[in-house]
């Protein structure tokens, strides 16, 4: 019936419609599910009509039900009727209810409405809430950007930029605000740098100014530290502050961590340490640069020259703080480069000895400077042998500036000695005068007072030389040199003095115009007393370098072998003094050639001169036996090579017998006063070989003996002790009459032999000019000396 009722049912709409009456009918529970389940299908007028159809199904089976439960349904309507009024009741309580919960449930609609409405506006202040917590850190980080940058705390702001960047702006990156925040941080990040860089001038500004005070510290606490004898006050001028005050102590280096911490977190470390050594490289040029202080007194200098190392190893100390307190930012090469740059700057210190010729205790205070800077900067691990190598190179300019000095001390020592032997009172006179030459006197049997040889020259050179070797030593020592090599160094200047100082100045004082032949063999024999005591000038060396003079390290001062050249020099100037002395006796010389007055003694100028040179030469007992035997010997020389000299004199024409035997004795004299050996030690032979020439023309010339000369004369090999031919010829013309070729002797007329021998004499005089050129006359030079011989004519 129901699918006639509903042809348009398909079957398993039916079919399903079916189940779900069938769970009506069975369902002992709510039918709340089946109806759901018939509106959730659609089919709700199908399932209707089924209903329907249902239902008049079951009313037929209820009716016939009821006709065979009839008496039954009678009595169960009979009970309905009954319950009629009851149900009445019933009803009109549920309206009642119905009533009261219509007006009960509008409200509770409205309250619904209202709950969900809430319930929305409370969901979308969860979603503010939430939003605003993500939001606020934002909001907070960023205020607390601002505020540190504004309180310049910009290592904090640039790791809040960080923290934004890369934890608190993503979330919340679909906020415009947030999109803002965004594009700022780059520019914040790039004002910081900006900012970070000026504070990087503003300490590199600040250091500058206080490299100086910072330098000073260190070099004090490097002198207390190396216990030296340095006088550190006299060097740097003032003392600092406080000298336990360390480097951090005088700046502040907050600037520079900051800056690179703050480029180590944006990630650009790298390029602020190539930055920050740009910089420091700039004011490294500025600071090594030495420009010397010109006009100004020479303390002004040092105290100039203070400042300048002390800025240099105030720069030195904040490098190498930085090195040690921060990673990456200072290296060692970073150090070694700019080190090697103070070194090229600094060059081989003639900016710095500018000022300083000749001025031996600036060149000290110079060198104990720059040792105290070795010194401290060694401390900083920085390699100081090259300015070690600049400070020995300094020792010689030093040495140079001494000896300059001493030379100046020496003439002073020269100029008040009196060139007289010394006389000493006491030993303690003795000892005080000589110094460290008084162990080499031979003080065996001397009684005082005592007569030394020598003059107060010696020791006060002596006391000048030991003076030089301390002086020196005190530049030598804190060189970073062995005790070998710091012997080396004194003794090569203590040579220096010796070879260059000393020995100029007693050359300069024996050539001296004004100083005569007493004070020349004076000096002579202060030389070799000096050179005889000088040996304790190397003990002295020795016991001051404590290098011992037997070491195979040790230097003999080989400079004492100048005392050599001095003596030599003085040897000469005395030969020159007695040479003048002897000139001015010979200008005294009057002989008249002609004089016919017979005299049996010598010539006045000659004995004075002879007694002049024996005085002299016993004041030669001090001189060494070889300088005094010189100077006798080249006497001789001078007075044989004189007398031989006005005897061949050309001017003269015409000569007497008497002339010839006053010249005669004059050569007598000279031979007895070389017999009588006027020096000690002198060979007589040697005073009278130089006269023999002079005494065999002579004696050729009175006893007419020239047959052995013209026998024996040979033009290639010719004597030392005869004249030349042509020489002895004018000697012979002297005796002819220039008018008549006849003798000039008033004492006797001509006769027939004299005028025969008068032939000969002219013959023998022809052939002696003609000896040299091996000319041949009528006779032999044989035959004609024998005819003179014979003659027997005697001068």
């Amino acid at each position: 019936m129901a699918e006639e009722a509903n042809p348009e049912t398909t079957d398993s709409v039916k079919t399903h419609i079916n189940h779900l009456l069938s769970e009506l009918e069975s369902s002992e529970t709510q039918i709340t599910p089946t109806v759901r389940a018939v509106y959730e299908g659609g089919f709700e007028s199908q399932f209707a009509d089924c209903l329907t159809d249902r239902i008049s199904s079951l009313d037929k089976d209820i009716e016939i039900m009821c006709s065979y439960h009839y008496q039954g349904f009678i009595d169960c309507v009979n009970e309905l009727l009954k319950v009629q009024n009851m149900v009445k009741g019933l009803q009109s309580d549920i309206c009642n209810v119905d009533t009261m919960l219509c007006s009960n449930s509008a409200e509770l609609i409205d309250s619904h409405e209202s709950l969900i409405s809430q319930r929305l506006e409370l969901k979308n202040m969860a979603s503010t809430i939430q939003a605003i917590k993500l939001c606020i850190p934002v909001l907070e980080m960023y205020q607390k950007l601002k505020e540190e940058m504004h309180n310049k705390n910009y290592y904090s702001a640039i790791k809040i930029l960080g923290h934004l960047e890369h934890t608190y702006l993503p979330p919340i990156s679909s906020y415009s605000f947030a999109s803002i925040m965004s594009q700022q941080i780059p520019k914040t990040r790039q004002t910081i740098k900006e900012i970070s860089r000026c504070d990087l001038k503003d300490f590199l500004k600040t250091i500058r100014e206080k490299s100086q005070d910072i330098g000073l510290n260190a070099m004090w606490q490097s002198h207390q530290t190396m216990n030296t004898d340095i006088p550190i006050d006299h060097i740097l001028g003032r003392r600092p502050k406080s000298i336990e005050d360390g480097p951090l102590d005088f700046l502040n280096f907050a600037p520079i961590y900051r800056c690179l911490h703050i480029y180590s977190i944006i990630g650009e470390k790298e390029d602020f340490a190539k930055e920050y050594h740009a910089d420091r490289k700039k004011q490294a040029d500025l600071t090594f640069k030495f420009v010397p202080k010109l006009g100004d007194s020479s303390q002004d200098s040092d105290s100039y020259n203070a400042e300048y190392f002390c800025k240099v190893v105030g720069f030195f100390v904040i490098e190498n703080t930085l090195l040690h307190t921060t990673q990456g930012l200072v290296t060692h090469t970073s150090i070694d480069e700019l080190w090697n740059l103070f070194l090229s700057c600094l060059g081989n210190l003639d900016q710095l000895l500018l000022n300083k010729d000749d001025q031996p205790q600036q060149l000290l205070d110079l060198k104990l400077l720059l040792v105290l800077f070795c010194q401290t900067l060694g401390g900083y691990e920085l390699n100081v042998t090259k300015l070690y190598k600049l400070l020995i190179n300094l020792y010689q300019k030093y040495c140079d500036s001494l000896q300059s000095l001493w030379k100046t001390k020496f003439k002073e020592v020269f100029g008040k000695d009196n060139y007289s032997p010394l006389t000493v009172d006491s030993d303690v006179q003795l000892q005080q005068l000589m110094g460290c030459a008084y162990q080499a006197l031979d003080r065996t049997d001397m009684k005082f007072p005592v007569h030394l040889p020598f003059s107060k020259l010696v020791p006060e050179i002596f006391i000048l030389m030991e003076e030089y070797i301390e002086a020196s030593l005190q530049f030598a020592t804190h060189l970073d040199l062995s005790q070998t090599e710091v012997d080396d160094l004194v003794r090569k200047s203590t040579n220096e003095l010796l070879t260059k100082t000393l020995n100029d100045c007693l050359i300069d004082l024996i050539k001296e115009k004004n100083l005569v032949l007493s004070q020349i063999v004076q000096v002579s024999i202060n030389t070799s007393f000096l050179q005889r005591y000088s040996h304790s000038m190397e003990t002295f060396v020795s016991s001051k370098t404590g290098c011992t003079v037997s070491s195979t390290q040790a230097k003999d001062l080989y400079g004492l072998k100048m005392f050599d050249n001095v003596k030599e020099e003085a040897k000469r100037q005395i030969h020159v003094k007695l040479t003048e002395k002897i000139d001015e006796f010979f200008e005294l010389s009057r002989y008249n050639w002609m004089t016919s007055e017979v005299r049996e003694y010598p010539s006045d100028y000659i004995t004075d001169m002879l007694t002049y040179l024996n005085n002299k030469f016993r004041t030669f007992t001090q001189l060494e036996q070889s300088v005094a035997c010189g100077a006798c010997e080249e006497a001789g020389k001078h007075i044989a090579n004189k007398l031989l000299e006005i005897f061949l004199d050309p001017t003269i024409t015409q000569m007497s017998r008497v002339a010839l035997d006053i010249l005669d004795q004059d050569v007598i004299a000279y031979e007895g006063f070389a017999l009588d050996e006027p020096v000690k030690g002198v060979k007589n032979i040697n005073l009278l070989i130089p006269i023999q020439t002079l005494r065999n023309v002579i004696n050729m010339i009175k006893q007419s003996d020239y047959d052995k000369y013209i026998a024996e004369f040979n033009p290639s090999s010719r004597s030392s002790s005869n004249i030349a031919p042509e020489v002895l010829a004018r000697v012979l013309e002297r005796f002819l009459d220039k008018d008549s070729k006849k003798f000039s002797f008033k004492s006797f007329s001509m006769n027939k032999n004299e005028k025969e021998m008068n032939q000969l004499l002219e013959a023998v005089i022809k052939k002696l000019r003609t000896l040299n050129t091996g000319g041949s006359g009528s006779s032999t030079p044989t035959m004609l000396a024998r005819k003179l011989s014979r003659s027997n004519l005697n001068f």
